[in-house]
């Protein structure tokens, strides 16, 4: 084993690299087999040859008149396999300059491992390191070398249009079409398919060892402002084909159904607008649903409510205490929630919280306007 080491570091090309770590059993280094760059072109007889490609060189002059270009390894998802679980995959993505430029100040690029909601960074060797017995590779995704220099990939037009909000029975078919800024009132409902697998340990903490499992049930959008304020314009029941555990928040109905298809198209068309989501939870609703909304696209009363070390504070108080509103009493209603667009905190409301312990009086009722929150 040390000769087969010693006879594969014998060049530093490998073992010196910068940030390259490499176990010192020759067992493992077996098990680097995927090559990190490809190098490929048309020959003569116009057939597609590939070749692999010292990972940090430069193709000459020469070869790039002929065609040649060079391809990186940038994503890898390997299938875990676990004979009691049937196994699960996992993602090595390959993160560019560019990110993190914009979130540390440094220009690099780094490997990181995608595992549920575990992400850590890796090294790159790990990306390329595959043991049949256990970690089979799924997919290898390999980019054209600098092809975001060499063109423009950007789009000025919105790939989805308004017709998406059209199909099937719409409610926005009398409504006017959503231009960016405008506010929209949103809530998801969920139900869960697995419920979470956890473990305490001996010092009393919680560790988990798998996370639920959720899929969306109920997406509901309503008009923030103009002539049809509170009034939605997508409320979407969602089939799935999954074996349902608990049903949260869902009542049985004789809704109309469609696909999660349909309604992603609907929302990634009002993302893409420009529109400001205005709801409760948004950040966790986002997560689940498995969209991501800029910042600025997003005005959650959970933080826009909240001091610093403070507890969080559900809707249902917040509607309670500004709008003299007592909403999910028995059931819940997501056309309720969607249009809670509450401006600033007032003083007194962790107070007031304190002193009900955080519950609502069943006896207290209200009736609810948009209008008269948003004056408040």
């Amino acid at each position: 084993a040390s000769t087969y080491l010693m006879n594969l570091c014998s060049g530093e090309e490998i073992c010196s690299m910068e940030g390259f770590t490499v176990d010192t059993r020759a067992e493992d280094l077996r098990h680097v087999w995927i090559p990190l760059t490809l190098k490929m072109s048309i020959s003569k007889t116009q057939g597609l040859e590939i070749s692999t490609w010292p990972e940090g060189e430069e193709l000459s002059s020469a070869e790039e008149a002929e065609g040649a270009s060079l391809y990186d390894l940038v994503v890898t998802v390997p299938h875990i396999l676990d004979v009691r679980t049937g196994g699960n995959l996992v993602a090595h993505i390959k993160v560019g300059e560019t990110y993190h430029q914009r979130k540390e100040g440094v220009t690099h690029q780094q490997w990181y491992l995608f595992n549920d909601f575990l992400i850590e960074p890796i090294d790159k060797t790990e990306a390329a390191q595959f043991d049949v017995s256990w970690k089979v590779p799924a997919i290898l995704y390999y980019a054209k070398r600098n092809y975001h220099n060499k063109y423009d990939l950007r789009s000025n037009k919105n790939p989805i249009d308004a017709s998406v909000l059209l199909t099937e029975a719409s409610l926005a078919r009398k409504q006017r079409k959503s231009h960016a800024g405008d506010l929209v009132g949103l809530d998801a409902e969920f139900v869960t398919l697995n419920q979470e697998e956890a473990e305490l340990r001996s010092d009393g903490t919680k560790s988990t060892i798998k996370p639920s499992q959720m899929s969306v049930a109920r997406i509901t959008c309503v008009r923030g402002q103009g002539p049809n304020e509170g009034v939605p314009f997508i409320d979407d029941y969602i089939s799935t084909q999954e074996q349902v555990r608990v049903y949260l928040d869902a009542k049985i109905s004789s809704k109309h159904l469609t696909t999660l298809k349909s309604t992603y198209l609907k929302l990634r068309f009002l993302i893409d607008t420009g529109v400001r989501f205005v709801g409760h939870g948004l950040q966790k609703d986002f997560r689940v649903i498995n969209l991501l909304v800029l910042k600025d696209q997003v005005i959650d009363t959970v933080y826009l409510f909240h001091l610093p070390r403070k507890r969080m504070i559900s809707l249902r108080f917040l509607a309670w205490y500004f709008l003299d509103l007592n909403i999910q009493g028995e059931t819940h209603d997501i056309e309720e929630e969607g249009p809670m667009n509450v401006r600033k905190v007032l003083k007194g409301l962790y107070e007031k919280g304190r002193q009900l312990d955080w519950k609502v009086p069943e006896s207290d009722t209200g009736c609810f306007s948009m209008s008269n929150m948003l004056s408040k």
